[in-house]
């Protein structure tokens, strides 16, 4: 049996069957996680999602976290933000199995963590101050709030903000929140008092350093659990190309949707798999 963590997909379904059959994915024995970012500006997220599901709920093989463009997608669904043509969501939100899909996502952690192969998965990251540990509760508790019908769209209309920047004061339940999904999902940089920096997210590590602002991993101890180091594996930052040059840290977002590769990792080897990307974009995430 094979543990293996995708990065992000963005409705790339033909790339994600691609990725599986190099890695020799077998559902009745191996075990899949991705790192979010399943679907959104791809052109095939039903297809993505409809398969996930498949794999998830029918071969009991796979289990993915929440990224930034899952969230989006449901706060489009329940009408707390516009959708947008560049999204490519309109197959998605028309199918007639939309409930189904809402149900599967909302049903979805923010970090996955495995004690007993010891790693965890999340989208963008793990604020310093907190460790696997601490980072668990707060999925946790987002998790209860999502497969609330009624706390899930309180939570989706208080979502779209960058503050709080640090957790130095997350009494308020709607500020605890939003900074637990923020850092979970839309981190990169930070500034030595670790607050979050969402200003200058396509800049090079050259140029943030010249800022005093660096990538998250280069601060605390974020893959340890207690005292005990984990591998972590994060997705949601494609301009690394993969480098974040810390042991036991793995970035897995290739860029699939901007032109690239979509990539993937067995756990118990460490061997990298990737596939060439079919889109055509330059952009940069």
């Amino acid at each position: 049996m094979a543990t293996y963590v995708i990065g992000d997909i963005h409705g790339c379904f033909v790339e994600f069957l691609m990725l599986l059959e190099k890695m020799r994915f077998n559902p009745d024995k191996d075990h899949l996680i991705l790192t979010g970012d399943l679907l959104g500006r791809g052109p095939y997220s039903l297809e993505t999602l409809n398969y996930i599901m498949h794999l998830s709920l029918v071969d009991k093989c796979a289990d993915a976290v929440l990224g930034n463009h899952d969230l989006n997608f449901l706060a489009i669904y329940y009408k707390v933000r516009e959708n947008t043509p560049s999204n490519k969501l309109e197959s998605l939100l028309q199918s007639s199995n939309v409930d189904k899909i809402v149900t599967f996502l909302s049903s979805l952690p923010l970090l996955y963590l495995d004690t007993k192969l010891k790693f965890a998965v999340c989208h963008a990251g793990i604020y310093p101050h907190w460790g696997l540990k601490r980072a668990k509760l707060y999925s946790d508790e987002i998790q209860t709030l999502l497969n609330d019908p009624i706390k899930r769209i309180l939570l989706l209309r208080n979502m779209y903000a960058d503050n709080p920047v640090n957790d130095s004061d997350l009494k308020c339940d709607l500020s605890r929140w939003r900074f637990i999904i923020n850092s979970f999902t839309r981190m990169r940089l930070c500034d030595k008092n670790h607050n979050l920096d969402f200003k200058h997210k396509t800049l090079n590590a050259q140029d943030a350093k010249k800022l005093s602002i660096f990538p998250w991993f280069n601060y605390g101890h974020p893959s340890r659990f207690d005292e005990e180091q984990y591998e972590l594996y994060f997705g949601h930052w494609a301009a690394l190309r993969g480098a974040c040059f810390r042991p036991n840290i793995h970035a897995l977002d290739l860029g699939c949707i901007w032109g690239d590769k979509l990539c993937g990792i067995c756990v118990q080897s460490g061997e990298v798999f990737t596939v060439k990307s079919r889109q055509t974009s330059t952009a940069k995430k």
